[in-house]
């Protein structure tokens, strides 16, 4: 149709791009790849058969709620920005906040988040 653009066109993070349930959150951290990062850690799930899906996870050891809460919407704001030049299929992402992401601004966690997409061969394109 005239006029529609994919899914992969939309600046929007949406909720069938997100990982929602508990069960993809285990099967994501305990089977897959652990990769550090200074304001984050990443768990990295790939198989040819999966869905691009992510996750964001802040714990207690962040901060208060206030300080989680910012953490999240940081590294969703991130991951927005870098969807696009991401491989279309075949992972699940879950990005564990760090107190320092509730410190950082945007720039350094969208910078640090490409380093590290593009380390484990998701991201396409120059950083």
């Amino acid at each position: 149709m005239a006029g529609r653009s994919s899914p992969f066109d939309d600046q929007r993070l949406r909720l069938s791009e997100r990982i929602t349930d508990e069960f993809e959150y285990k099967q994501v951290i305990r089977g897959g790849e652990q990769v550090r990062a200074k304001a984050f850690k990443v768990y990295l799930l790939i198989g040819n058969d999966l869905e691009r899906k992510a996750g964001f996870i802040a714990g207690k050891r962040v901060g208060p709620a206030v300080h989680r809460n910012r953490a999240k919407r940081l590294l969703k704001e991130a991951y927005r920005h870098l969807k696009r030049r991401l491989k279309p299929d075949g992972f699940k992402i879950v990005f564990v906040a760090k107190r320092a992401a509730a410190e950082n601004g945007i720039t350094e966690i969208q910078a640090e988040m490409a380093k590290v997409l593009k380390e484990c061969g998701l991201l396409n394109g120059s950083i």
